[in-house]
């Protein structure tokens, strides 16, 4: 009389049922590399953007229609005027960042965060609450107004876009390699 063997070699539980089961290398996703490709884009439009605040008026007080009317106080302050080199000094650091983010260093793409977290913060903590002050013009003028202008926004846009940019490529990390980046990582 013969036995039937014990395991599961004969009922077919062994065979890959439509497509389950097969074991596939882990490799690098199409979608992750374009994904990476785009945050890079993104964290280097950011640093042009810091760049092009630095010369770009931050903020502009007029007396009606005009900021003409107090030629001896300055009506016209860009990012240089407000923060010397710091925003010059943040875009070239995140662009350096941006390089090892890119391929894959946490580190650098942290450090490219960060970049974006300070801009922000000049922004929002330094910028923010004198969009609306006239200083000495008030005073003079009664009819005086402050408000933002473009390089405001190219420094909020700017430091948002390498918050955006570090944050995504600290996720995505060193991208299914190990270490020393020459094969995949064991699952």
């Amino acid at each position: 009389m013969s036995t039937r063997s014990r395991g599961a070699r004969d009922d077919d539980s062994t065979a890959p049922a439509s497509g389950l089961g097969r074991s596939r290398a882990p490799r690098r996703l199409p979608s992750v590399v374009g994904l990476r490709a785009v945050l890079a884009v993104l964290g280097l439009a950011g640093c042009v953007l810091l760049v092009l605040a630095t010369t770009s008026s931050i903020l502009e007080i007029q007396v009606l229609t005009t900021s003409e009317i107090a030629a001896a106080v300055d009506t016209d302050q860009t990012g240089w005027d407000r923060h010397g080199p710091a925003l010059l000094l943040l875009a070239g650091l995140g662009a350096a960042m941006l390089v090892g983010a890119v391929r894959g260093a946490r580190p650098a793409a942290v450090a490219l965060l960060v970049c974006g977290l300070v801009a922000l913060g000049i922004a929002i903590v330094d910028d923010l609450p004198d969009l609306d002050d006239t200083g000495e013009v008030g005073e003079l003028y009664e009819q005086a107004s402050a408000g933002a202008k473009a390089g405001y926004y190219l420094e909020t846009a700017g430091g948002a876009l390498l918050l955006l940019s570090g944050a995504g490529l600290a996720v995505l990390g060193a991208g299914g390699r190990d270490r020393r980046g020459d094969r995949p990582a064991p699952d």
